[in-house]
């Protein structure tokens, strides 16, 4: 909890109230230090498994013999089954907190080729589920969410300073839960970048939608890889920027999702 003063219509208050947490963890794997993210102090084994399958330094949990996060100095340590090379060409990415990312080059995902069609008003109606789901941020607000659903309901939910991060932790959850992310939706709060589009691309998900705007860059490699996006839904309506994975036909329903609660 902090206590910081809140001035409102020219008079000030004091006020009692959580502050979005962040933290740093160092990845090592097999004892070589591999990373540093910043990132919020939970869910931390998701983050881990999630973020080396994204940089496919594991194709899944059988990959990993053990994986032990400390609470104390911020440090995840990863063994495998079998010796890797790990990238080494970083990238800043435009996530939160400088997200990095070692695979941004397209020509590594191969396209999608989904017969997925999810109406409009179906995704507006998970968006809002997300809002509803999204704990941390009702209690300290600047903290983005994300989510896997199947269309009709919300399978995974996570949370994290980073949108990149979040998006991790869906994977890892995943992997974790033997969930299968081919053919979903994934849905955010925040800004649908490139990377964010490349994290969808590689787990298989054909449609992402958020709350607010997809960049130039990621609207393009969604036209390459076959990946639907949404931007901007809102309970009467969203953007279509690409794809086809929006069953356009029948935006009638909106109306009912605008007046839900």
């Amino acid at each position: 909890m902090r206590t910081y003063v809140s001035l409102r219509n020219g008079s000030a208050r004091e006020v009692s109230t959580e502050v979005v947490g962040e933290q740093p963890l160092t990845i090592y794997v097999d004892d070589v230090r591999f990373l540093t993210l910043l990132c919020s102090p939970f869910s931390l084994e998701p983050l881990v498994l999630g973020y080396l399958w994204m940089e496919k330094v594991i194709s899944g949990l059988d990959d990993v013999v053990s994986l032990e996060v400390s609470d104390v100095d911020g440090r995840a340590d990863v063994r495998l089954a079998a010796p890797v090379t790990l990238p080494s060409e970083r990238i800043l990415t435009s996530g939160c907190g400088g997200g990095i990312t070692f695979r941004i080059d397209p020509r590594l995902f191969p396209r999608l080729h989904s017969t997925l069609r999810v109406r409009p008003s179906d995704v507006c109606a998970r968006v809002r589920d997300l809002q509803a789901a999204c704990e941390h941020y009702r209690a300290s607000r600047g903290i983005h969410g994300a989510a896997l659903s199947d269309g009709e309901r919300l399978l995974i939910v996570a949370e994290d300073v980073g949108r990149h991060n979040a998006v991790d932790k869906i994977k890892g959850e995943a992997l974790r839960r033997g969930i299968p992310t081919e053919n979903r939706i994934l849905l955010s709060t925040g800004r649908i970048s490139s990377e964010m589009l490349l994290k969808a691309s590689r787990m298989g998900v054909p449609l992402v939608a958020s709350r607010t705007s997809p960049t130039e860059m990621a609207v393009t490699l969604a036209e390459q890889l076959g990946v639907t996006v949404a931007g901007y839904v809102r309970g009467d309506g969203l953007n279509c920027y690409a794809g086809t994975a929006l069953d356009l036909d029948t935006p009638a329903p909106l109306a009912a999702a605008a007046s839900a609660p």
